[in-house]
């Protein structure tokens, strides 16, 4: 046993990965299936990256490996993953029988390692049966890395299609960023890409150079680690934009009356409608909304409002965010979360635009406020 850089990373992404599950579930904090399924997602990886660590690293013999503690996981991952995603954007949905058929390779597999173990274990002898075997064993790999590939892609497709569907405004949708979970997505497909081309030096070519599997696990261990926390800082911001919007009615802005017709319908729309909580909002939309022309309409804030549509829209959102802010109630919650509800699409834009507005940062705000 020789510890060295690469096999140290892997250990340490395995050591990460079970800490992780171990303290996500024993949090009440999250409770909900595609956390469930994350766990199970993280457990999977860290457990497949552990069953071929041992061997690699002279604890147990691949023999040894393979007729005890394996478990056919490169067919189950992608499914965990799948219903991970699924359930992200649409936590109420009911899985349907043809989702649900995405396990059965997973149990075939299951089912011949069972058997393979159970074979091992009563010294059964038999060079065609154990044959047999290792060309499933193949199979079962190649299988799975093209199997990840298409599920990932299916994802990919369904992340678009949310986007399109959600990409209007609506006060009643929680405006999902979803550029984090695609950016793993993709990094999960370049990292299977590799995995095909070595299972394919492995089980074709007979090129057994393990040494080339230690990138393929460390990076295995990156995306356990970027998709663990990230799937968890996400969904925490979630929870507390629900939590605001189910604990908190908004007040009012106040509508100024104005001899400008086209002043009253901007206010209308903006602040009845609340359409200035939606980060995508530009002078030019509100200007496609109110039928007039993006010219036309800034002259108009100006000339009216004495102000410029930015200054005013961030004022609107400014005001937002402090009632957040000044409540006691949202005090434990995140910035970005209150940013996020307030309008802003980021929190670096939330900080910028509070600072230059009132003078301090939204934390020293909100400090300032609760000594009262």
């Amino acid at each position: 046993m020789t510890f060295n850089i690469y096999n140290t990373l892997i250990l340490l992404g395995i050591i990460q990965g079970f800490i992780f599950v171990v303290a996500v579930l024993l949090s009440k904090k999250y409770r909900s299936r595609s956390i469930y399924f994350l766990v199970a997602v993280i457990l999977g990886l860290t457990y497949n990256n552990l069953q071929y660590y041992l061997p690699n690293f002279g604890i147990i013999s691949f023999e040894k490996m393979f007729s005890s503690i394996w478990l056919p996981l490169a067919s189950l991952i992608p499914v965990l993953i799948y219903f991970y995603v699924i359930l992200f954007l649409f936590p109420d949905k009911k899985m349907l029988v043809k989702e649900k058929l995405l396990y059965v390779p997973f149990l075939i597999f299951l089912l011949f390692s069972i058997t393979f173990k159970i074979a091992a274990a009563i010294a059964y002898k038999n060079d065609s049966f154990y044959a047999f075997f290792s060309f499933i064993g193949d199979f079962h790999e190649i299988f799975s890395v093209l199997f990840s590939l298409v599920l990932i892609i299916l994802l990919l497709i369904r992340i678009n299609q949310y986007e399109k569907r959600y990409k209007n405004f609506d006060i009643k949708t929680i405006d999902y960023k979803l550029i984090w979970l695609k950016t793993i997505l993709w990094m999960l497909f370049c990292t299977n890409i590799f995995w095909a081309v070595l299972a394919y030096r492995n089980n074709i070519l007979r090129l057994n150079d393990f040494k080339l599997f230690y990138a393929l696990w460390i990076s295995y261990s990156v995306v356990i680690y970027v998709l663990g926390h990230l799937g968890i800082y996400k969904f925490g911001i979630i929870e507390e934009r629900k939590q605001i919007r189910a604990h908190y009615k908004n007040k009012n802005h106040t509508i100024k009356q104005s001899k400008n017709e086209h002043i009253t319908a901007l206010e209308n729309l903006l602040i009845k409608e609340k359409a200035f909580l939606d980060s995508n909002l530009t002078l030019e939309s509100v200007a496609e909304k109110l039928q007039l022309s993006t010219s036309y309409l800034s002259r108009t804030i100006n000339a009216e409002l004495k102000t410029s549509f930015t200054e005013y829209l961030n004022k609107l959102r400014i005001d937002e965010a402090k009632q957040y802010l000044n409540n006691p109630n949202f005090s434990n919650y995140t910035i970005l979360a209150i940013g996020l509800e307030a309008g802003f699409n980021s929190k670096s834009a939330f900080f910028n635009v509070f600072k230059k507005v009132t003078g301090s940062t939204p934390l020293d705000y909100k400090n300032i406020q609760l000594d009262k």
